[in-house]
């Protein structure tokens, strides 16, 4: 079977799996009750539901599973004081000992409401079966659905209650801790001299409170640009420092099928990359030079005849470029080296003066062969030689596609935020360890991050002042002066709806340490408005990512956030008990309880692996284990292949319990949104309902009674 064959039935598996779970779920409670159960729906009587419930819940209790807490209580007590500032030699904020104290609180409770609640479902109903316990029910006039759903009530009642005391303690627990560490942060705020770095910090420690909640709002994905006006039609990238920019697009079947021909041999089609690009080419420094030695760039003579340059040297560099195409996770799916040996393309000079260059790259059946499998992804062009300047144009990239039937010309895919238009290209730079990087420059004029906020909360009217959290790594090299105390950022807001821009706030964060910044309200009033950073230090980088910088929309309650998290928490654990009872109707426990575990994490494992199970992933282990017979080589990707292909499709049909997440926002200090509750509900709807109406159609044909 062609490989384009395989690409297209398991595009179609997953839409099958992504697509209908919810109308197989409806399918089976429907059929299900129609089918196997009308009869108990129509003889259920909630009182007898609440009195079995009521059994399983004392009987839980008997079995002294709260005397659990107490440890699990402990344990984040200990732990949580080897966290203390003063513990680690001051390593550590205020904020962060108290943020993961929270983390600490809210794992022990994840993980004893979890394995209290899978223990308890998935032994019940078995050990009743085999004690014979449950002869004494089924002989009653309680129907098998009203079983299921008090056992299953009974259980989310021991759940409730473990997260009732635990929330209570954790509640308590960082009351006190936060009160404690307050005071800490006070007596250092009256030490530290007012201009000092940590003394702003400080100030915000004790002004907003260390359980501070904050309602954040994000903006579109940054972009890093050259020192140059961002809001034009047309950009001018230098090449050799970094900047690039990337471009979306997105595959039909029909344009997926038209490539089909380039696995035939002779191949009767093929696909190509094509830029259009204008350049202005200029004499290089002493410093660029040395760069394009270093890089083994061509020269317009050989680099081995280059001696100090006189003031008439005409003799300059050859423009390139190269191209990366990344999949819709944006990871290198074709590389530099993977595309013509891993030359870079040389821009030739234009048919006319004044005319864009015109640049198509062929790509090979293999590479083809990556792009049908993600029919969602990205081209990254990269400017690679020094002192030439790249135009780029709101367009300057398309796919040509030429078949044996036509030719097609495909452009960017639509732009998100804009109907009806065509994703403009992204700006970008290159990375270091924190994230995209800022060069930072004291006149200003290093490379600046932009971050566009669209429909953003307006300040409250009357409010003189709000406020950006700012997060980003710094990292420096040996030009940085280290007769500077601190680092320092500019910070400017652009209001999109009159163009008018805010004085510049020049402040001092320390490295990955959130850090407020206030700006005048009046610039965010319309909600449309562009943030610009730059970093104002000679030698020094700001690693900045999405969440770098975020819009403070609102203070919220901690205690309501906390109770919100508690909530998914309780949510989870109805999920883990449903599934739990689930196996314990066909299964033994303990087998029941290690089909749980992988229903339960199935689809996080899968995701964990990520680009191991792509397609594709066959010839990279066969290259990884030197296969060179052609039979074993075949074998061996197919079967691999079907490996990864069929994990794939099965996760797609498990819960993904990333959906209930319990830390990852309160951690943070950041308000948790409805959205989060509704997406773990969604969940338990769609995967809860249909095991529950299984359990019961299994334990309704399942022989208990003599």
């Amino acid at each position: 079977m062609s490989p384009w064959v395989d690409v297209l039935a398991f595009s179609s598996a997953s839409w099958f799996a992504q697509y209908t779970v919810w109308w197989i779920a409806g399918a089976i409670v429907i059929g299900g009750l129609l089918l196997f159960g009308l009869q108990d729906v129509r003889r259920l009587q909630p009182r007898r539901v609440w009195a079995i419930s009521s059994v399983s819940f004392a009987e839980s209790l008997r079995r002294k599973v709260l005397w659990v807490t107490p440890l699990a209580i402990l344990g984040v007590i200990v732990v949580a004081q080897l966290q203390h500032p003063s513990a680690v030699g001051g390593s550590i904020t205020e904020e962060e000992t108290i943020r993961q104290t929270i983390k600490y609180c809210l794992f022990a409770s994840g993980l004893l409401v979890t394995i209290t609640a899978i223990i308890l479902a998935c032994t019940n109903l078995p050990r009743e079966i085999e004690n014979r316990v449950i002869f004494t029910i089924v002989t009653k006039p309680t129907t098998r659905l009203e079983i299921v759903l008090g056992k299953v009530l009974g259980f989310i009642r021991v759940s409730g209650l473990i997260v009732l005391i635990m929330g209570l303690f954790t509640l308590s627990y960082l009351e006190i801790r936060a009160h404690l560490l307050r005071g800490e942060v006070e007596k250092r705020l009256n030490s530290e001299p007012a201009d000092s770095v940590a003394h702003h910090t400080l100030q915000g420690y004790v002004t907003a409170g260390l359980l501070s909640t904050k309602s954040l709002e994000q903006s579109v994905p940054p972009e890093i640009y050259p020192p140059i006006p961002y809001e034009t039609d047309m950009h001018w990238l230098p090449g050799g420092n970094g900047y690039f920019f990337e471009l979306p697009f997105e595959l039909d079947q029909a344009q997926v099928a038209a490539l089909q021909g380039t696995q035939t041999n002779p191949p009767t089609a093929a696909m190509y990359v094509i830029n259009t690009i204008r350049i202005k080419r200029g004499m290089p420094t002493k410093t660029e030079l040395d760069q394009i030695r270093e890089r083994s760039l061509p020269m317009e003579r050989p680099a081995v005849e280059i001696g100090p340059l006189p003031e008439n040297e005409t003799v300059r560099p050859i423009p390139q470029l190269s191209i990366h195409l990344l999949d819709e996770n944006r990871a290198v799916m074709i590389g530099p080296k993977d595309i013509e040996l891993g030359k870079r393309f040389d821009i030739p000079p234009p048919e006319k003066p004044d005319e864009p260059s015109v640049i198509p790259i062929e790509l090979t059946p293999e590479q083809l062969s990556r792009v049908m499998s993600h029919p969602h992804f990205y081209v990254a062009v990269v400017p690679e030689t020094p002192s030439v300047q790249y135009e780029i144009t709101a367009t300057p990239t398309v796919v040509d596609i030429r078949a044996a039937e036509r030719e097609q010309v495909i452009k960017p895919a639509p732009d998100k935020n804009h109907a009806g238009q065509t994703a403009r290209p992204r700006f970008l730079g290159k990375a270091n360890r924190y994230g995209m990087q800022v060069a930072g420059s004291p006149d200003g004029n290093g490379s600046v991050a932009v971050y566009r906020f669209r429909g953003a909360e307006p300040p409250p009217k009357g409010v003189k002042t709000a406020d950006f959290q700012f997060r980003a790594g710094i990292e420096r090299s040996g030009d940085y002066n280290a007769g500077e105390d601190y680092s320092r950022v500019q910070l400017t807001v652009i209001d999109k709806n009159n163009g008018q821009a805010s004085p510049p706030v020049v402040f001092a964060p320390e490295s990955n340490r959130d850090y407020y910044v206030s700006v005048p309200a009046e610039f965010l009033q319309s909600g449309n408005f562009d943030v610009l950073v730059r970093g104002l230090n000679n030698g020094q980088w700001l690693g900045i990512t999405d969440r770098s910088l975020q819009y403070v929309a609102a203070d919220r309650s901690f205690v309501l956030n906390l109770l919100k998290s508690l909530l998914i928490l309780w949510l989870l654990s109805i999920m883990v008990v449903i599934v739990s009872v689930f196996c314990s109707t066909f299964l033994s426990w303990p087998i029941a309880i290690i089909l749980t575990l992988l229903i339960l994490l199935g689809h996080w494992s899968v995701e964990q692996l990520g680009d191991a199970l792509n397609p594709g992933v066959g010839r990279s282990v066969s290259r990884d284990l030197g296969v060179r017979d052609v039979p074993a080589e075949r074998v061996t990707v197919e079967s691999v292949e079907a490996l990864a292909k069929m994990l794939r499709v099965v996760s797609s049909v498990l819960p993904d319990v990333s959906k209930f997440p319990v830390m990852e926002d309160i951690e943070r200090g950041i308000s948790i949104p409805a959205a989060r509750i509704g997406e773990a509900l969604g969940v338990l709807a769609c995967y809860g309902l249909p095991l529950l109406v299984l359990s019961f159609v299994i334990l309704k044909n399942k022989e208990v009674a003599p």
